[in-house]
């Protein structure tokens, strides 16, 4: 099968597109013919190695990308309720060193949820790491309800844009930032007020947000405190190790100074949060927008944009193309 891998950490000009052995699947395990992956910066950010210092993450050789749909090809048994022909999708773990741009993979089952038939496979496909933190982040840790006060840093990006879309679904007013580029699109989502970041600053008139939610790294929790209601949650993306240290010492400083919180997000994956997704996405109140359809070969391509940043909505790889 071909595969886009990389055999040491660096820029987009690592990733190779490779004949590899089909994956053969252990017990517990679905071999998947992927239809369908999409990208995201934590792609770019392992290949970079970004995230090297964290113990649990495989070193190269490595695959490129977690997120996937396509149809079940075979089962290595103890999988209950998938089976061959099920079209699924869903998102391998990014510590290990499958990846899902590949024509194959091997999955957990626990890690797969089914294709409704209303979704393509390239929308379920832009779903599970993206929309599965920004409905985490907003759903659970924010406890977002109608009438509450959002503010989303880098709105037009893959988990920006789901988290705009999910928050006027929800019923509460959003404020988001993005480039001058992405001004209109981001109104389009639904966005009550949209500020360009370069031109002009969202908390200039002393706004109070219920919540923030920085999905592009660009602030911190000591930069927002004041900005934040008294019981208000910030929440980040965390895009390397130090960053994830840095908001998890403002998570302690948070809960010892006040009552409001600081999230480190960690996505929590698997087959009910894909449901989720998925029932979100069959009502409308998620749309992926996909800026491009690529093939294996132009996966490198898209890692130099994702590196860029600025990026609108997701990037969709097709292995068959």
């Amino acid at each position: 099968m071909r595969a886009v891998v990389y055999r040491r950490y660096g820029p987009p000009d690592v990733l190779e597109t490779v004949d590899a052995d089909d994956p053969v699947p252990r017990a517990g395990e679905v071999k998947v013919r992927v239809r369908a992956a999409s990208l995201n910066p934590l792609d770019a950010k392992l290949r970079a190695g970004h995230l090297r210092l964290l113990p649990t993450v495989d070193r190269p050789p490595r695959g490129t990308g977690v997120d996937f749909a396509g149809d079940v090809v075979a089962t290595g048994g103890n999988t209950p309720g998938v089976f061959p022909g099920m079209r699924v999708f869903g998102s391998l773990s990014p510590f290990r060193r499958a990846g899902s741009c590949a024509e194959y993979l091997f999955v957990r089952s626990e890690r797969l949820a089914p294709v409704p038939d209303a979704l393509t496979d390239a929308v379920a496909a832009a779903l599970p790491i993206a929309a599965g933190t920004a409905v985490q982040a907003l759903a659970d840790h924010a406890t977002l309800a109608p009438g509450m006060r959002v503010l989303v840093i880098g709105a037009a990006g893959g988990v920006g844009h789901f988290a705009v879309q999910y928050a006027k679904h929800v019923g509460a007013h959003v404020t988001a930032t993005c480039g001058a580029d992405n001004v209109a699109f981001v109104a389009s989502l639904g966005a009550d007020a949209v500020i360009d970041y370069a031109r002009d600053d969202a908390t200039r008139d002393a706004a109070t947000f219920d919540v923030v939610f920085d999905v592009a790294g660009r602030s911190s929790f000591g930069a927002m405190r004041r900005h934040l209601a008294p019981e208000g949650v910030y929440l980040n993306t965390c895009g390397d190790a130090g960053a994830v240290a840095q908001t998890i010492g403002s998570s302690v400083a948070a809960r010892i100074t006040g009552r409001q919180r600081v999230v480190a997000l960690a996505i929590r994956g698997g087959s009910g949060a894909w449901r989720r997704l998925a029932g979100l996405a069959v009502e409308r109140a998620l749309v992926p927008h996909v800026r491009a359809t690529i093939g294996l070969v132009q996966v490198a391509d898209a890692h130099r944009e994702l590196d860029a940043g600025h990026g609108r909505g997701k990037i969709v790889v097709e292995p068959s193309s």
